[in-house]
């Protein structure tokens, strides 16, 4: 293992940075990527210990050891690697990974496929369609999405980008209508209902994306 790169801010995409330097892997991460891991790796510690306990023995924060601003390549083993962070999606760092040669794009929570995405305090509704705008012009055959099997880039543009534009479009036009923050859960989101945890994300992602867009 040479290097490792974390494509986001949430625990289970970099809590793991301790151990695999130990092994002499060099930890790679967009720059809004480690800042996000700073602002919240106290709260994610404190969660993880009450769910697993003493299982957390051992896990630390550890850090990027190359942080890039929006672009990093990479070679290794004679495979190249492109890495880019165009914007903010499920968090504010989030990355994907480009293989040229094989058509293969890596996207982290950029996308989810089979699952409903999740809109938290930390995404951007109002960025997160452009980001996945980037990994569609990469033009991969092969999407190994952050959330469900390795997919099309077709089923990844119906499963996260369709979403996350209804969501978008259907807030818009609830505040548009003087609608508030209670009825926000209400907007027509039923052409996603067939995604897996749609009854337990989709009313609450409604009241995140409202609270976001209130302002603009």
């Amino acid at each position: 293992m040479t290097h490792v790169i974390d494509t986001g801010g949430q625990d289970h995409r970099w809590l793991g940075n301790g151990y695999w330097k130990a092994q002499g892997a060099r930890i790679v991460a967009s720059r809004p990527a480690v800042d996000d891991q700073k602002a919240r790796g106290s709260l994610q510690m404190t969660a993880l210990r009450q769910l697993i306990d003493d299982r957390l023995a051992g896990t630390e924060p550890v850090y990027a050891d190359i942080v890039f601003e929006d672009r990093y390549d990479l070679e290794t083993g004679g495979i190249r690697l492109e890495i880019f962070h165009p914007g903010p999606a499920h968090t504010p760092g989030d990355s994907f990974v480009l293989l040229p040669a094989k058509g293969v794009v890596f996207t982290g929570d950029i996308v989810y496929v089979e699952r409903i995405l999740g809109v938290s305090e930390q995404s951007s509704i109002k960025e997160w369609p452009s980001t996945f705008e980037a990994v569609e012009r990469t033009g991969a055959g092969h999407v190994v999405p952050g959330h469900g099997h390795a997919t099309t880039m077709a089923r990844a543009r119906a499963d996260t980008y369709d979403y996350l534009v209804n969501l978008r479009d259907r807030i818009a036009e609830h505040i548009e209508n003087g609608g508030d923050i209670l009825g926000s859960v209400e907007v027509d989101q039923s052409a996603f209902v067939h995604l897996e945890q749609f009854d337990s994300l989709a009313r609450r992602n409604a009241q995140t994306a409202f609270q976001q867009m209130e302002w603009d």
